[in-house]
C-alpha cells in the first residue's frame, strides 16, 4: 500500500510539473524583414529564450550571408556567439530538406555542430528510410510539418501520421494555424497525433476553413480555441516545445509577438 501510494505521488507530480517545463520559441520567419541578429536583440527583450531558424536569413551583425545551413565552421561560431550573447538557444531549424542524401548530411551536420534539437522539414515519401538512418546516426530526430490544402503532402494529419508512427526518429511537427485554413481544429489534429508530436508552431487564426485567410492574430484572440487546445495538450503531457510563427506583419511582427508571449504566459504555463 505504501509504494502505491508513493507511486500515486509520483504520477501527480509529474502531471502537474510537466506544463511549467513547456518551452515557447518563435520561428525566425516571422522576422523575415530583419536580420537574424536584429530579430535577436528584439526577442532577447521580451524573454524569448528559443528560436526556430529557417535557411535564408540574412545574419547582419558585421557577419556576411544568410542562415543557410551550408555556411562554414567560421560563421557557424560566429552565429553560436550572437546566440549565447542574446542567452537564446537554436532550438530546431526549418522548414527545409535535402536533394539527395550528400545534402541531407550537410543538414545533419549543420544542425549537429549548432546544436539544434530537431529538423523540421516537408520531406518527400522516398526519403523515409534515408531519414529513419540520419536520425539514428547523428541523434537528431526530424519533425514532420506541415502547410494547408490542397498542395501540401502534409496538409491532412492522419497523412502525418502514417508517415511517422512505425518510423523511429520520425515525428509530427504540426501547424495548427495551416490546419485552421484546410478546416481542421487544433484539438482534433492533436488528438489525432497523441504521442508522436515533438513540436508544434501554435498560433491563433482570424478565420476558419479558409485557404487564403493566412492572417495570424495574437493569441487568444482568433478562432483556434486555443484553452481548448492546450487543456488538450496537457492531458496528453505534451513536452515538446511551442514555436510562435506570426506570419501577418512582416513589417512589425515585435508586438503581436509579445501579446503572444504574455498570453502564453498568463494562460500556459
Amino acid at each position: 500500500m505504501k509504494k502505491y501510494m508513493m507511486l500515486m505521488v509520483m504520477v501527480l507530480m509529474i502531471g502537474n510539473a510537466f506544463s511549467n517545463e513547456w518551452k515557447l520559441g518563435v520561428q525566425a520567419f516571422s522576422f523575415r524583414k530583419f536580420t537574424f541578429c536584429e530579430m535577436l536583440d528584439q526577442l532577447s527583450a521580451m524573454g524569448v529564450k528559443y528560436i526556430e531558424a529557417y535557411p535564408g536569413q540574412p545574419i547582419g551583425g558585421g557577419i556576411e550571408g544568410t542562415t543557410n545551413f551550408s555556411m562554414d565552421a567560421v560563421k557557424r561560431e560566429a552565429l553560436k556567439a550572437k546566440l549565447a550573447a542574446a542567452g537564446i538557444q537554436m532550438i530546431s531549424y526549418g522548414v527545409v530538406g535535402g536533394k539527395d542524401e550528400a545534402e541531407w548530411r550537410k543538414l545533419f551536420d549543420f544542425a549537429k555542430a549548432m546544436d539544434i534539437q530537431m529538423i523540421n522539414s516537408e520531406p518527400k515519401p522516398e526519403d523515409y528510410d534515408l531519414l529513419v538512418k540520419l536520425t539514428a546516426e547523428y541523434g537528431i530526430p526530424v519533425g514532420i510539418h506541415n502547410h494547408a490544402k490542397p498542395k501540401n503532402r502534409y496538409w491532412d494529419p492522419q497523412t502525418v501520421l502514417d508517415a511517422v508512427k512505425d518510423r523511429p526518429g520520425l515525428y509530427a511537427a504540426p501547424d495548427n494555424g495551416h490546419w485552421a485554413r484546410s478546416g481542421i481544429t487544433s484539438v482534433d489534429g492533436f488528438k489525432l497525433l497523441e504521442g508522436h508530436m515533438k513540436s508544434i508552431h501554435l498560433k491563433d487564426m482570424k478565420v476558419f476553413d479558409l485557404v487564403d485567410g493566412n492572417a495570424c492574430v495574437p493569441y487568444g484572440t482568433g478562432v483556434c480555441d486555443l484553452p481548448s487546445a492546450v487543456a488538450e495538450l496537457k492531458r496528453q503531457n505534451y513536452t515538446g516545445p511551442f514555436i510562435i510563427e506570426y506570419e501577418a506583419d512582416p513589417d512589425n511582427p515585435g508586438p503581436p509577438i509579445q501579446k503572444c508571449v504574455e498570453w502564453f504566459n498568463a494562460n500556459v504555463k
